[in-house]
Order: C-alpha cells, then structure tokens, then sequence
C-alpha cells in the first residue's frame, strides 16, 4: 500500500512547505522493516521536472526518478520538501535536507561546498535563448552592454558571472526566482531582457504552449549534466544513489521515464 504523509515546515521567511513521504517499495525481497527516513529538497515550480499538477501533487521526471529509486533502496523512505531553488543548498548546508534533486549540474563553486553523486541522470546543455525576431545576437560577446535573465543560485548564473570575470562584467545580470516561462517570454518580446539561456528540450516545449516565439542561437554555452547532491562526507547515502541510478539506467527505467515525461531521451548528451 502507498502512503502519503503530507505535514507543514515553517521556513525562516515564514512559508509554509509541504512535505510529501513517497513510500518505500518492494522489490522483490522483503523491504526494510524500519525504513531511515531521507529528506529530499526539491521544487514545484519547474515543470516538466518538479511541479504541481491540477490536483495539486507533486509530479514530473525530477519526482519519477525518485519513486523508481526509491524502490530500489526500500531501506529509506524518501520526504520530499518543496523549497525555491535558491533554498535548497542553503538547506543541505543547515541539515534541513539530506540531499537535492532539482537538475543540479556540476560547478567549482558547488564542488567546493557539496557532495555530488557520481550517476548523472538527464544532460544539462545551455543555449543563449532570444525572441524569435532577434539576430543581433549570435554568441555571448554579442551580449556585451545588454541583458540576460537567470535564476538566482542556478548554474546558468555561474556561468554568466564566470564570464563575465573574465570580461570586465560586460554583461547585464538580472536574476529571478522561479519566474515562469510564459513571463520570460514576454520580456524577451518587450526588451526588458534581451537573452536568457537554458535547454533546448525547455525551448521546443515552450514554443509548443505558447507559440513559436523564442529561438537558440549560436552554440552552446555549457555542456552539463544533472546530478543528486550531498553534503561532504555522506559517501554512504550517495553510493546508494549512485547504486540505483546505474541499475535504472541498465534497464531502461530513466531512458523510458525521460521519453514518458520530457518528450525524448536526454539522459545521455546530445
């Protein structure tokens, strides 16, 4: 039997988080009589990958690789806790969350604080997005004395601060969080940001529900995949992790729950 239990979390800023038990599975041999309880930091604000659906559950590729994880180590029971995205490693750090699951990728900045887990499970390729009638711009140093838009503490914002260290900050930085793509897009079209980045599977997908309206440029600005994160010193919960993701791999389950969920098969690099 599934058994949901939904209970409330007070953040410092006083809003109130669900927090939802996704069931330790059976798998064959007998599941773990007393199941450790893991605390997992993801979102519901980035659809396709954790949102909320019309009946107000958390779904999408980010929550379905996690079931199926799951019932691969019925030896924890998996808590999921809704945080803005720029929460979550603030949590990780506070030992409010024992890892994140929110298409993390690799940078030196996260490697330094955090443990990342070995088993990647989607790719993570950035693009420089722009209104469909824009063609004055073509790479980043068309970018110079105009403005792009990423999330606050994402890894898109990592890699415009990178450059522009590198290029006496030649390029306007705004920063949101959890703006919805359907807002992107109009800004994009009105002029109030200029470019943003992110993924083309994101790109086709929001063309399709609001129009053919935005467009890739130029090539690609960052080649990433996306991984579990942990804090320094959990080698023990990450090989787990790392355990079950290759065997879902193997097997097909993130190939086919990619294709179900994403529309294609991006756990592998385009």
């Amino acid at each position: 039997m599934t058994t949901i239990f939904i209970r409330r979390i007070v953040t410092c800023v006083l809003v109130a988080l669900t927090v939802v038990a996704l069931p330790a599975l059976q798998t064959g041999a007998e599941a773990a009589a007393n199941p450790k309880s893991i605390v997992i930091g993801t979102g519901n604000g980035y659809k396709p990958y954790c949102y909320l659906d019309e009946k107000g559950n958390l779904a999408g590729y980010e929550i379905e690789v996690l079931k199926a994880v799951n019932k691969l180590l019925p030896q924890y029971k998996f808590e999921l806790n809704q945080l803005e995205f720029k929460n979550i490693l603030l949590s990780l750090e506070a030992k409010k969350v024992d890892l994140g699951a929110h298409q993390f990728e690799k940078n030196d900045d996260r490697q330094a604080k955090y443990l990342f887990g070995d088993q990647s499970y989607t790719n993570y390729i950035l693009h420089i997005v722009v209104a469909k009638g824009r063609n004055d711009i073509k790479s980043l140093k068309d970018l110079h004395g105009k403005t792009i838009q990423v999330g606050a503490g994402s890894n898109s914002a990592y890699v415009i601060n990178s450059y522009n260290k590198k290029n006496n900050n030649a390029v306007k930085v705004v920063y949101t969080n959890g703006t919805d793509p359907a807002t992107t897009i109009k800004r994009l079209e009105d002029g109030s940001i200029d470019a943003t980045f992110s993924v083309k599977r994101n790109v086709e997908s929001w063309n399709k529900t609001f129009g053919d309206r935005i467009k890739i440029v130029g090539g690609p600005v960052s080649f990433s995949n996306t991984y579990y994160i942990f804090r320094k010193g959990d080698t023990a919960l990450k090989a787990d992790f790392d355990r079950a993701l290759a065997q879902l791999r193997k097997d097909g389950t993130l190939k086919k729950l990619s294709q179900q969920v994403l529309g294609g098969d991006y756990t592998v690099n385009e």
